[in-house]
């Protein structure tokens, strides 16, 4: 009992560094060195541990604060990558590398530098730096918004792609200034 309470723990304390495995990606200050962490706030009503399926689960009106994004959701799944509990040492959080994506879901909102976006599903895949929205995903920055099937933000390239499908395609609305009279 003693063993599966540490190892919870420990899991939990790997979800409150979620975000930490991205940190350089993500830093508030694009002036820190690669090295450096920033603090990450999950609260939730609820939160499990699922040993088997390597996951902890934070449910019920879930909120992410981190100093340059925040994250709200119904649900938030961390998927840990295999053996990662092994390795992590009791009461220690795992290191970044132990996280394989990150799944908010129900109506997810984001954001980041001012922008929002908003979807059904969002999910972050920590290896390769790509957070893909789905379920009528829209950016917002301003007027401007953006919507298709699919958006994927590449965080390290600091880019983004929006793929339309059947039934819908992508639209994009800018508000320019009137033409000069």
């Amino acid at each position: 009992m003693q063993r599966t309470a540490r190892a919870f723990c420990a899991l939990c304390l790997l979800a409150l560094t979620l975000c930490l495995a991205c940190g350089p990606v993500l830093a508030a200050d694009k002036g820190k060195a690669k090295g450096d962490q920033v603090p990450t706030r999950i609260t939730s009503e609820k939160v499990r541990y699922e040993q088997g399926d390597r996951v902890v689960i934070f449910e019920g009106q879930v909120f992410v604060q981190r100093p340059d994004m925040t994250i709200r959701s119904r649900k938030l799944t961390v998927h840990m990558a295999k053996g990662s509990a092994a390795k992590a040492a009791p009461g220690q959080p795992a290191g970044p590398g132990e996280v394989e994506r990150i799944v908010a879901e129900g109506d997810v909102q984001l954001e980041r530098e001012g922008r929002q976006g908003t979807c059904a599903t969002a999910t972050y895949h920590v290896q390769t730096g790509v957070l893909v929205m789905e379920g009528e995903p829209r950016l917002t920055d301003g007027d401007n918004h953006i919507t298709g099937r699919i958006i994927r933000l590449y965080l390290k390239d600091n880019r983004s792609e929006v793929e339309g499908g059947p039934g819908k395609q992508v639209e994009a609305i800018f508000m320019t200034p009137p033409e000069a009279q």
